[in-house]
């Protein structure tokens, strides 16, 4: 049985060999191990391992990416849970999603103590772009091609219930309802100063509406959702502007929910404010086409733009909630940044009258 690393010393030549099927004179000699990231990731390490072999060997990696998890006096229960999910992820679900996403060389997850390790294909060709920096007008065509190819591929499809590991969008909107009488306080005292007026009307009134707001949402078609579909998550591999080929990272927080969740996040986290402002009804039109492109029916645009609505609510409940978190430390410029990607959205989508009907039925 191949042991998991409990830190990157332990990912020497030998043990590199072992998940390669190396032996003998066909070995990993040395390798060097470069940190990708940050040093303070909130959710554990990765690191590219160059490796050097005895004898040239054709058909194995030259590098590979190695992800290992935060020490386990650090492993929260949601860490624990997204180990696990991306572990499954790969071993599951990966080969058959129909987009690129990275091959999956070795992965392995222990229940008792959440030790894992993920070792997967390295694209060291590729390049990444921040979310600060965000997508030119042509790559968020490309990748709203691409989001809607993923979701298409699963879309109303009741297979995925079977994947218990699978993120539920209800239980994430239960989380963000319970989490208001504590957060929502001390998200505005800190970052009141930078929410717009009409923002601030629709923060204000969650603690009443919101939950009512978005229930239509879970009458949505279901699909499978990266949950996390920003730039910063997308290897970018050939010509950056024109014919670019797109490779999704990170799926430790992967669910089951309504495509228009990863639509609203990628255009709030990843497309820059005065584009979003300019070209926001024009992007969903365009992953619309899209999407009835790869078969999906039964859903028309103004569909999409209801449940897209919705969507961009529950962003804004999750701005608050991260940023009403005791410990924000890792998650200021995150939440900073969030809430410049959605200013001027409550008045261009009309919120407040979703949370103002919400309110109203309440009170019925």
């Amino acid at each position: 049985m191949i042991p998991i690393p409990a830190t990157k010393g332990e990912l020497t030549p030998e043990w590199l060999s072992s998940i390669l099927g190396l032996a003998g004179g066909n070995r990993v000699e040395s390798v060097d191990l470069q940190l990708l990231g940050e040093k303070d990731s909130v959710s554990g390490y990765v690191y590219r391992a160059n490796l050097a072999y005895f004898h040239e060997i054709q058909d194995k990696p030259a590098s590979v990416i190695v992800k290992l998890p935060k020490p386990r006096s650090l492993r929260t229960v949601s860490l624990r849970s997204a180990y696990e999910r991306e572990v499954k992820f790969y071993q599951i679900l990966a080969s058959q999603v129909g987009v690129p996403v990275p091959a999956l060389i070795y992965a392995d997850y222990d229940s008792t103590n959440s030790d894992y390790v993920l070792v997967i294909e390295d694209f060291p060709d590729a390049v990444t772009v921040s979310n600060q920096t965000g997508a030119s007008l042509q790559q968020a065509y490309s990748l709203l091609r691409y989001m809607a190819k993923l979701h298409a591929r699963y879309w109303s499809d009741t297979k995925l219930l079977e994947h218990s590991f699978l993120n539920r969008t209800e239980s994430s909107i239960e989380r963000f309802n319970d989490g208001f009488p504590k957060r929502l306080p001390l998200f505005l005292s800190r970052f009141g100063g930078l929410i717009h007026p009409d923002e601030m009307a629709v923060f204000n009134a969650f603690p009443k509406g919101f939950k009512e707001a978005v229930k239509p949402l879970m009458q949505a078609p279901q699909t499978l959702i990266h949950n996390d579909f920003a730039i910063k998550n997308i290897l970018i591999r050939g010509n950056t502007q024109e014919a670019s080929t797109f490779v999704l990272l990170d799926w430790a927080i992967i669910g089951r929910g309504p495509g228009v969740r990863d639509l609203s996040f990628f255009i709030e986290t990843s497309i820059p404010p005065k584009m979003r402002s300019e070209y926001e009804e024009t992007f969903l039109r365009h992953y619309w086409r899209e999407l009835c492109g790869e078969g999906v029916t039964n859903y028309s645009f103004e569909h999409l733009m209801e449940d897209y609505r919705r969507a961009v609510l529950v962003d804004l409940a999750r701005i608050s909630w991260t940023g009403g978190q005791e410990s924000l430390v890792v998650f200021e410029s995150i939440v900073r940044h969030n809430l410049r990607g959605r200013t001027g959205s409550a008045r261009e989508l009309d919120l407040i009258s979703l949370i103002e009907k919400a309110c109203a039925m309440e009170g019925e």
